[in-house]
């Protein structure tokens, strides 16, 4: 039925547009260009960008807590799946879920620690959660509240060191109808392993503490190879999440030198702009596959039970506009979102962004731009979440550098190339993060270390606090401090005056 509908909705776009206008003929059939650019080496076939099976018993996603997620029937047409095992699949759904309304737990933006009195407010009030009879300390509360899922983390834990590799079987060649139960899943294994991380933290746990930022790392990273721009949406917003521990971490300056390096080789194997490049390739990939088995499957009969169209279908064939559409779609990457990523110099180009956007909103009233509209709007916020998350990573990187030259050298450098090995750079700016010591106790925040953002501008360090009271990921810059970074101004929250 999705596939059903999904074509409905694109003969209705036909038609209509058909109707407004005319589609005019192209300089060139998306045949003619597909062959074009394949004599140039491109390649379009999401395949390319499928990870490759591997041994089950290497396999983490295979791990009998997880493996039932995606364990489906599908239809012959690959429209439509149910789980093999209703109940396992439920099970597995379920694991590590926290049916409340949780604070926030990504605070490190801001310069600000987890809150977890109100954790350990929410855990009581719920009232199923294991809880002492009068208030205790808030992180020995959490952690008591958190023991219900002692067995399933252990287990988990267990798996991560028996199974290293992690690939789910999303079955990639339904393309749009693919389910992927497994992302919401992560992330709330993710939420716990940061939430339990914080809290021992906060005990005193310094070795539990890290060995849960560990599996936080590796459950982020099992979405490393997973191709599609939701997957790497879901790896980032568990990037963010277990960040906040490690943060916490150095605010604290509790990471012995040993933690720091072993932290320091898991985030410099993180590449967000390479992933960004590869999902925005798989994306359009999918789209083409998509549009393909959208002409291959029209049937006016089937969708004029579905949609009362056939009075109004232009007289021209909707597999043309179909075809029209697919060369704008295609012609489109190929002028914007190639030069927006950069990998050779791992950089992010918000101006080719706005290019882009000026182009579409010029010419989204246009017949053969329509998909290309619809597709391609939310592709400059979609690079974005990239950069920003790339520059959270690359600071992390350089506190365990910075914390660690502090330890030898007795204070912090002036300049971040004194610091060993290489260092990563700004993917806005192409240039060294900005930096400098801070004298003082450990109040003034101990050192200065930013990105310029989205905006391509310095604002000294300064960031923008949202209608929401977050920092906003537009504006400002990307600030790493471990006090509360001063704003450049503040929007007032809804209903104040």
């Amino acid at each position: 039925m999705r596939m059903q509908k999904l074509t409905a909705v694109l003969l209705l776009l036909a038609g209509l547009c058909s109707l407004l206008e005319g589609c005019g003929t192209p300089e060139k059939t998306w045949t003619v260009f597909q062959k074009e650019w394949e004599a140039r080496g491109e390649k379009f076939d999401y395949r390319e960008f499928v990870p490759a099976p591997i041994p089950s018993e290497k396999n983490f996603a295979h791990t009998p807590l997880l493996k039932p997620l995606l364990e489906e029937k599908w239809n012959s047409e690959l429209t439509e799946s149910k789980p093999t095992d209703p109940k396992k699949h439920e099970q597995a759904e379920g694991l590590l879920k926290i049916d409340a309304d949780l604070p926030s737990i990504i605070l490190w933006p801001r310069g600000q620690r987890v809150d977890l009195a109100a954790f350990q407010d929410v855990f009581r009030k719920e009232g199923s959660w294991p809880h002492p009879a009068k208030h205790g300390k808030p992180a020995e509360d959490v952690l008591k509240a958190l023991g219900v899922f002692d067995n399933e983390m252990s287990e988990l834990s267990r798996a991560a060191r028996e199974r290293p590799l992690c690939r789910f079987d999303v079955k990639y060649e339904a393309h749009f109808a693919a389910s992927v139960p497994h992302l919401l899943v992560l992330r709330n294994l993710t939420r716990c392993f940061t939430l339990r991380a914080v809290a021992n933290l906060e005990a005193g746990k310094l070795e539990a503490a890290f060995a849960d930022v560990e599996m936080g790392l590796f459950l982020t990273e099992c979405l490393a190879a997973e191709p599609l721009a939701l997957s790497q949406l879901v790896r980032i917003s568990n990037l963010e999440m277990i960040l906040q521990p490690i943060w916490e971490g150095f605010a604290a300056e509790k990471w012995t030198v040993s933690q720091m390096v072993t932290l320091e080789k898991r985030l410099a194997g993180i590449d967000l702009v390479e992933s960004c490049r590869r999902a925005l390739r798989c994306e359009r990939d999918m789209a083409n596959q998509f549009l393909y088995k959208v002409k291959e499957d029209a049937d006016y009969k089937k969708t004029q039970e579905m949609v009362d169209l056939a009075r109004h279908w232009p007289s021209t064939d909707p597999i043309g506009w179909l075809d029209r559409n697919q060369l704008r779609f295609n012609e489109l990457y190929m002028k914007f979102n190639r030069r927006i990523i950069d990998t050779r110099t791992r950089t992010i180009q918000p101006s080719v962004a706005a290019e882009q956007l000026k182009y579409i909103e010029e010419n989204k009233r246009k017949p053969d731009h329509v998909i290309s509209s619809l597709i391609v709007l939310s592709i400059g916020p979609l690079v974005r979440q990239f950069g920003n998350s790339q520059t959270a990573v690359d600071q992390a990187l350089l506190a365990c550098r910075l914390e660690r030259h502090k330890l030898k050298k007795g204070a912090y450098p002036a300049k971040l190339d004194e610091l060993e090995g290489d260092l990563p750079t700004d993917p806005y700016s192409g240039k060294a993060y900005l930096y400098s010591a801070l004298p003082g106790d450990e109040t003034t925040g101990r050192y200065q270390l930013y990105g310029i953002g989205w905006n391509l501008k310095d604002d000294s360090g300064k960031i923008v606090i949202n209608e929401w009271g977050g920092a906003d990921n537009e504006k400002g810059d990307l600030v790493w401090s471990y006090s509360h970074p001063p704003a450049l101004f503040e929007i007032p929250k809804p209903g104040d005056k």
